[in-house]
């Protein structure tokens, strides 16, 4: 019984040192929610009232790691100079390297999915992900990419010239990015 009031304590009293090992949830508004075979979480299950953009695109998840845009420029960033079909002239877009924000995570290496405001989503391998400078742009030109602006994160990497998407290609360019899946 001693040994059973013992352990109990002990466990009680560790506690707030394991609770001080989880991130804390963001101060400010979330731009980036991520679910699925991540390690780190700093937030609970989904709450169709409080989440209801997330519900609307029929998201669940049991816990989640919530970003706010100064944690994801906390991260160590990229560049990517392009020109999309959406800009009249090259831009330079900054954000965190995405395989930095999965590591951060410590994100199972599978395929993710990766899913816009407007429900769109796209996909990548992880081989995708190794093999490409993909970031999770928030300016462009030290601009802030707004909601109507493709923000609040817009998926990019480096293009050859010329280069067409195809279905093998689902996950490139998702703009108005807001979640992100690690898993099926």
């Amino acid at each position: 019984m001693k040994r059973a009031l013992l352990a109990l304590c002990l466990a009680f009293g560790m506690l707030p040192a394991l609770a001080a090992d989880e991130p804390p949830a963001p101060a400010d508004m979330v731009v980036l929610t991520v679910s699925g075979l991540i390690g780190k979480t700093n937030r609970g299950p989904l709450d169709p009232k409080r989440d209801s953009l997330l519900a609307l695109q029929k998201v669940q998840f049991p816990q989640a790691f919530v970003f706010d845009r100064a944690t994801l420029l906390g991260l160590p960033q990229g560049t990517v100079t392009a020109q999309p079909p959406e800009f009249d002239a090259p831009a330079t877009f900054t954000g965190p390297l995405l395989r930095e924000v999965l590591g951060y995570l410590e994100a199972a290496q599978v395929r993710t999915t990766f899913m816009a405001v407007d429900g769109y989503s796209g996909w990548l391998d992880p081989d995708d992900i190794k093999q490409s400078d993909w970031i999770l742009a928030l300016s462009a030109d030290g601009k802030p990419l707004g909601l109507g602006q493709q923000g609040p994160l817009w998926l990019l990497n480096t293009r050859d010239p010329g280069f067409k998407p195809t279905d093998t290609h689902q996950g490139h360019w998702v703009w108005a990015l807001f979640y992100i899946k690690v898993g099926e």
